[in-house]
């Protein structure tokens, strides 16, 4: 059984999934799954989670809790680290399957893990804008450019080995101290998804200045506040298509979009195909 199919078997077939091109040995999928506590026994390879958006995710029992994650954050995975997942809402991530190689950043990244059996946590830009884009151009398929995937993905392993070597065994992520600064406005985002969620309007609710509040939240959370707001809508979005069968533009306005056309823009960009394709393909059966 291969590493995927070990995967399949617990989450699911993906939304999309391949090898990334002929020039780089490394296989893709992207997931939208929805509340879930999970047992992930090891797929004998190393494996990097980069989640785009939705909900907190923690890993761990509630005994062992090791750490939890957020949109924009990325986990290393080692080959034999078995795992706990759970979380609450909608998660939107992808998983890269590493070969087993020790040549190159291969190499690197295997040095990396064999200083622990646990996941390896943290929030780099980069890895995660070249992980999205990744999966955006596998879902291109044939017309997806080859030669650009390569060097795409060449760059985001590297970043990975740079994320990881700046970090020191048992430091204190500073985006978790920042968090919790942030907690009551990221709540009121979600409570009030179809309202004003400008800078100013949250700024003002967290009590500092709009230049302010963008520094403290990009810092804290590895995402700007505007699209971290729009992960929240086209999270909430995906839950009213899966799981009701109101009307897609009665869909747009609740979660905060100005029309029905303004949520098909944003959620093809976001993921390749249209509200009502990905309402079809969930089985609920309107529009």
């Amino acid at each position: 059984m291969t590493p995927q199919q070990k995967v399949h078997e617990v989450l699911g077939l993906p939304m999309v999934g391949g090898p990334v091109c002929n020039q780089m040995p490394l296989y893709a999928e992207r997931y939208f799954l929805h509340e879930t506590d999970l047992d992930m026994a090891p797929v004998g390879v190393m494996t990097l989670l980069t989640q785009f958006g939705g909900s907190r995710v923690e890993e761990g029992t509630d005994e062992t809790s090791r750490l939890s994650t957020l949109p924009s954050m990325s986990m290393l995975m080692p080959a034999h680290c078995a795992t706990h997942w759970r979380y609450s809402g909608s998660v939107d991530f992808a998983v890269f399957y590493i070969p087993e190689r020790c040549d190159g950043v291969f190499g690197r990244l295997l040095e990396c893990c064999a200083r622990t059996q646990a996941p390896l946590a943290f929030s780099d830009a980069l890895v995660s804008a070249a992980a999205r884009q990744l999966l955006d151009e596998l879902n291109l398929g044939k017309k997806a450019d080859q030669g650009f995937m390569a060097q795409l993905a060449a760059v985001m392993l590297e970043q990975v080995c740079r994320a990881l070597r700046m970090q020191t065994p048992g430091s204190i992520n500073p985006p978790h101290i920042q968090l919790a600064r942030l907690q009551s406005v990221v709540a009121y985002m979600r409570e009030h998804l179809a309202e004003d969620l400008s800078i100013n309007q949250l700024a003002t609710r967290a009590g500092v200045s709009p230049a302010h509040f963008r520094r403290l939240f990009d810092n804290a959370m590895g995402i700007a506040p505007h699209r971290y707001v729009m992960h929240l809508r086209l999270e909430h979005s995906r839950e009213l298509l899966m799981q009701t069968d109101l009307p897609i533009l009665h869909v747009a306005l609740e979660c905060g979009f100005s029309s029905q056309s303004h949520l098909t823009a944003a959620f093809k960009t976001a993921h390749g195909v249209t509200p009502a394709q990905f309402r079809a393909r969930s089985g609920v059966g309107r529009d």
